[in-house]
C-alpha cells in the first residue's frame, strides 16, 4: 500500500490517495468477460447509473446499434460527442470495474496514473519535461482504450494520455472546446501517426471529450480512432510500435485482431 500519496500534474489538479493496491484488476481478463458472464444491472452502484448510462447499461445488446465509421464521422464533425457510448453489456462491465477500482485505488486517475501511466509515486515523473505539446516523447503516452465505445468491428480506440495540459477556449465551461490552435496541434500530430502507419486520411478521427463527458478528467487526454489499420506483419509493427507504451498490448491486440481480418 502507499500511504497518502498525492501526484500533481504541472498544474492546479491533485489525484486522490491510493487507498489500496493488494488486489490489482485484470483489464483483458474483464474485457474478455462472455455476455453470458455479464453482470446485469441490479449488481451496479446506483450512484453509478446517471444520465444516459441509467438507460443503456438496462439495455440488452440487440437494442444497441453500433457506431459504424461514416456515422462516428458525422458524430465528431458535428462535435455531437454525448451521443458515444459502450454496448450494454460492456457498459455494464465496465460500471462492475469501476467500482472496484474505486474501492482499490481511490479513483480512476489514481488507477491511470499509477498504473497504466506509471507517472508516479514520485511527483517528478508527473511534470514534463517541455511545455509544448508532443514537443518530447516522454511527455505522453498512447494506450489502447480498455474500454472502447461500441464501434463497428475494425475500429481501433487508442488514447493519448499527456503531462502537459491541453487548453480549451473557456476554462470552468463543462463543453468548452480547444482552442483552434490546439485543435492544429492535434490534427499535425494525428497526421503524423496516419502517416507512420500508411492509412488515408478519411480512416483516422481524432475527438477531445468535454469536461462534463470526461471520466478521467484530472490527466488531459484525447481519443484517436483507426478505420481498419493495416493488419499484414509490417502495419501490425507500426502499430505496435506505436503502442509500445500499453504494458499488455500484445494481449490486448491479440483480442481485436481476427475482427481485422
Amino acid at each position: 500500500m502507499r500511504d497518502n500519496v498525492r501526484v500533481p500534474i504541472d498544474r492546479d489538479r491533485r489525484v486522490e490517495s491510493i487507498l489500496d493496491q493488494s488486489a490489482p484488476v485484470d483489464l483483458t481478463s474483464a474485457r474478455g468477460t462472455t455476455m453470458a458472464t455479464a453482470p446485469d444491472g441490479s449488481v451496479i452502484p446506483t450512484e453509478l447509473l446517471v444520465g444516459k448510462d441509467a438507460v443503456n447499461a438496462m439495455l440488452p445488446d440487440s437494442a444497441f446499434e453500433r457506431f459504424s465509421w461514416e456515422r462516428l464521422k458525422d458524430i465528431i464533425r458535428e462535435n455531437k460527442l454525448e451521443l458515444l457510448t459502450r454496448v450494454p453489456s460492456d457498459l455494464r462491465k465496465y460500471l462492475i470495474w469501476k467500482t472496484q477500482i474505486i474501492k482499490q485505488h481511490g479513483s480512476v486517475a489514481n488507477f491511470v496514473l499509477f498504473e497504466r501511466l506509471n507517472w508516479g509515486p514520485d511527483p517528478a515523473l508527473a511534470k514534463p519535461i517541455s511545455k509544448e505539446l508532443f514537443e518530447v516523447r516522454d511527455d505522453y503516452k498512447m494506450l489502447m482504450n480498455d474500454f472502447p465505445y461500441g464501434f463497428d468491428d475494425g475500429i481501433i480506440h487508442v488514447v493519448v494520455w499527456t503531462k502537459n495540459p491541453i487548453p480549451i477556449a473557456q476554462t470552468g465551461s463543462p463543453t468548452a472546446d480547444i482552442t483552434p490552435e490546439v485543435r492544429q496541434k492535434l490534427t499535425t500530430f494525428v497526421d503524423t501517426i496516419r502517416e507512420s502507419l500508411g492509412m488515408k486520411t478519411d480512416d483516422i478521427l481524432w475527438f477531445k471529450n468535454w469536461a462534463a463527458l470526461q471520466s478521467v478528467s484530472e490527466i488531459d487526454h484525447f481519443h484517436i480512432l483507426l478505420n481498419k489499420p493495416p493488419v499484414d506483419d509490417s502495419g501490425v509493427e507500426r502499430l505496435l510500435s506505436i503502442l509500445a507504451d500499453d504494458y499488455d498490448v500484445q494481449k490486448k491486440w491479440a483480442a481485436v485482431d481476427s475482427r481485422l481480418r
